[in-house]
């Protein structure tokens, strides 16, 4: 079999092009680097949430530096902290649990199913007295079945924070990831769909936690004219110095209106590549609740079992794939690959949030096990990035080398 040359995935570098040089040149020569004012005007982090309002339909939307930073906002001002649970998936990212843990709460695992999203049926189960907020993640670029979470969330009336990375300008029946539950938040890392190399966005239509995420990303405060302004009393909290820089807004004001054309590009290599390997014996794909809502950016091929997945898997990579994974050992988005999770690292001397006695009912266990079913779906599963320019030779070659994987 002959070696492939296959992209790195990068989804929106491969797009960078004259259009952010420019934006972020404009930045240096009029020496405004910080966003609310500098030797000339600011304006392209205004420039980005306001084009961020109109593309997810929402009406407050506020560029952090991260998605981390946008996640441990989020959550504490949606009042997470000691005695809060906080339900996740089993698949996921690090910064999401670790949020949880920052804001001295605990995290509690739900199944996924076979969408490789949470499981409303599991999540029915996992609520307590206790929990306070539920994240469902659109993973690997397909949005969750926010229909039936939010059905469950409003019945038990707990709060629900979209996880988006992996997901920006994914939707569900033409309405925006993110806008479904409370908040939502985007990561704009190096990886995602859309990228200023680090950087984030929280979306929200509620007024008071816009304010809130506001103040919390700030000094505390909000501001007004660019000044520090003391807000309402609810709205004032510690804030995280989590402010997105003019360069990072430049980029990111640019790539936004790119973010279409990539997600279409995506989106179309995978479902091209997916029919060329539809009815192979022994293969399957994940659900994906609307298909014209994915956004392209990943192909998870399960199989029968562990010791077929790892066989693909290694000659998929010596043929050229080499960005491929058995999901099992897709490092930190594995929730028993978290050593901090598994092992309960306390955020200081004191335990917390672990040994804190507003959480001593819950006590949870994140060892390989906690959750089965994903388990066994980890095992033998295979997720494939989509670079966003792929041509037709690259895919059918790209298809050439999986048949040939899966041959025996």
């Amino acid at each position: 079999m002959k070696k492939i040359d296959w992209p790195y995935e990068f989804p929106g570098a491969y797009w960078i092009n004259k259009k952010e040089e420019e934006a972020v040149s404009d930045v240096i020569k009029k020496g405004s680097l910080f966003r609310y004012y500098g030797l000339g005007k600011a304006k392209y982090v205004d420039r980005y949430e306001a084009y961020a309002k109109s593309f997810y339909g929402c009406k407050y939307a506020l560029g952090v530096n991260s998605g981390t930073g946008a996640l441990s906002i989020a959550m504490n001002a949606l009042g997470v902290g000691p005695g809060c649970e906080v339900i996740v998936p089993a698949f996921l990212w690090v910064a999401t649990v670790g949020a949880i843990i920052q804001n001295n709460a605990i995290p509690v695992l739900c199944e996924f199913d076979e969408s490789f999203n949470m499981c409303p049926d599991d999540l029915e189960r996992k609520i307590t007295a206790r929990t306070k907020l539920i994240v469902p993640i659109h993973m690997a670029g397909n949005p969750c079945d926010m229909a039936a979470i939010m059905k469950i969330a409003k019945r038990h009336k707990i709060a629900v924070l979209e996880d988006c990375a992996q997901c920006n300008g994914g939707s569900i029946k033409g309405k925006k990831v993110g806008t479904f539950g409370d908040i939502g938040i985007f990561s704009l890392q190096l990886n995602k769909n859309m990228t200023s190399g680090e950087g984030g966005l929280i979306i929200t239509n509620n007024e008071k936690l816009y304010y809130k995420v506001f103040s919390g990303h700030d000094m505390g405060l909000i501001r007004i004219n660019g000044r520090l302004a003391k807000p309402e009393p609810y709205a004032i909290a510690w804030g995280q110095g989590r402010r997105m820089t003019e360069l990072c807004g430049a980029v990111a004001s640019v790539q936004i209106k790119k973010l279409p054309k990539i997600v279409k590009s995506m989106l179309a290599s995978k479902k091209r590549i997916k029919k060329m390997l539809s009815g192979i014996k022994g293969l399957a794909f994940r659900k994906i609740h609307d298909p014209q809502g994915d956004s392209g950016p990943f192909i998870i091929m399960i199989l029968e079992n562990e010791k077929k997945a790892l066989s693909a898997v290694e000659k998929m990579k010596a043929w050229g794939l080499h960005n491929v994974f058995r999901i099992a050992d897709y490092g930190l988005h594995i929730y028993y690959n978290i050593p901090s999770l598994v092992n309960k690292v306390p955020l200081s001397e004191a335990g917390n949030p672990w040994c804190l006695s507003e959480n001593s009912k819950s006590n949870y266990n994140y060892e390989k096990g906690a959750c089965p079913k994903s388990d066994d779906l980890f095992l033998r599963s295979i997720l494939l990035p989509i670079p966003s320019i792929l041509t037709p030779e690259q895919e059918k070659s790209a298809v050439a080398v999986i048949k040939e994987a899966l041959k025996d």
